[in-house]
């Protein structure tokens, strides 16, 4: 208990320490910049404390100092030298409050993702971890890991190519019907009803509560014998025995079908967060544009294909942009569901192979490629939505 509090403790130091240090760099380079001894002395003691820094913090060693201060003096250099010409002190008090949370987010974000860049290049796995322990170094490889990505099969049973076909249909039938739900529903809470409050707020209660615990929950409604799906089932079938006939009955749904009951918990879990996002882009649509329609006898249908429609774009593209990016990378429910009914790969997507290449089969710089490719195709979609976004607002400011 007593460790656990020292512990504590001594990460709140450390941390004290670490935002002190930053807003002291910072506040050097901003109010001292146009001293005679702005850039002797920083070129000096920066680097010295970096070098000290990193042979003491990560283990680097004391024999590596005149590399890591030569490192670390000519950037230090190049940012001076930036700070004296470029910047001169100006707007000192917003990037001394912006400058912890921007460490700490290259920290978590740039550092990982250079280093997974690094792995990609490289050749890490179990029969050349040990020597990366040892010596620091790893056999380079090229683009060979990139090139294995489209030919070597992350899994035993599905290749890349499969894996992502079956990603971008997962992806495309989850949105559609998160948006279609959540359309259907935004419209009937748009209107004026009793209890509004209260049906909204069940509605949600799928996306706000945790996902691990929605998924499980769900996932035992998919129970081969005591699943509330199949106990409806037989009970339909004995209601109306001739649907036996046409092949409707219990299913197990985990073992025989398990990429559909995934893509089912999927849509439940998705339509709440699009039922918001549409019902607030509906609620800031004027009345009058509705009252106008009605006094040139519009019905229903018209209004929601002339007005509804085109006035909701600008909301739910950036809606839609999120969801695809979230649902293609959406390996809880993947793995929450089937993880603990066998690890089927009938189910996997991108991302799930992903983490089986790593984690399963120990291939490292592999599945840092992966990673890559994985973080170029979403890019490359967010920049499709993001473009057709643009062209709907700019439509709609006309």
């Amino acid at each position: 208990m007593l460790y656990s509090i020292y512990e504590v403790i001594w990460f709140f130091f450390i941390v004290a320490f670490g935002i002190l240090a930053i807003e002291g760099y910072f506040y050097y380079h901003f109010k001292f910049y146009d001293r005679k001894w702005f850039l002797p002395a920083g070129a000096v003691f920066f680097p010295l404390a970096a070098s000290f820094a990193c042979a003491f913090f990560l283990d680097a060693g004391y024999s590596r100092l005149p590399a890591h201060f030569l490192y670390f003096f000519i950037s230090e250099t190049a940012i001076l030298l930036f700070f004296r010409h470029v910047v001169r002190g100006r707007f000192l008090l917003p990037y001394l409050l912006m400058a912890p949370a921007f460490v700490g987010l290259a920290l978590l974000l740039a550092y990982p993702f250079f280093f997974e860049v690094y792995l990609s290049f490289h050749d890490l796995k179990l029969t050349t971890i040990m020597e990366w322990k040892n010596t620091g170094k790893l056999p380079f490889a090229g683009l060979r890991q990139f090139v294995n990505v489209f030919t070597v099969p992350p899994l035993a049973e599905a290749g890349f190519w499969k894996l992502l076909i079956r990603t971008l249909l997962w992806t495309f039938i989850n949105i559609f019907f998160h948006v279609l739900g959540g359309f259907i529903l935004a419209l009937l809470l748009n209107n004026k009803i009793r209890f509004k409050g209260i049906y909204r707020t069940l509605l949600v209660v799928p996306w706000a509560m945790p996902q691990v615990v929605a998924v499980l929950a769900m996932r035992g409604e998919f129970h081969s014998q005591y699943g509330f799906i199949n106990v409806m089932l037989a009970k339909l079938v004995a209601w109306f025995p001739f649907l036996a006939g046409l092949g409707i009955g219990p299913v197990q749904w985990l073992s025989d079908y398990p990429l559909m009951t995934c893509t089912l918990i999927n849509i439940w879990l998705g339509i709440p967060f699009m039922m918001v996002v549409i019902l607030g882009g509906l609620q800031s649509i004027s009345s009058s544009y509705y009252d106008a329609a009605d006094i040139d006898g519009a019905g229903y249908f018209q209004k929601l294909r002339y007005i509804t429609i085109p006035l909701i774009k600008p909301v739910l593209m950036p809606a839609i942009t999120l969801g695809t990016v979230w649902t293609f990378n959406n390996i809880n429910v993947i793995y929450l569901v089937t993880g603990q009914s066998g690890g089927t790969e009938q189910a996997d997507i991108l991302v799930s192979a992903l983490y089986k290449a790593a984690f399963t089969y120990n291939r490292y710089s592999y599945s840092a490629a992966f990673a890559i490719v994985i973080f170029a195709i979403l890019l490359l979609i967010s920049v499709f939505y993001l473009r057709t976004f643009d062209a709907a607002k700019s439509q709609y400011e006309r």
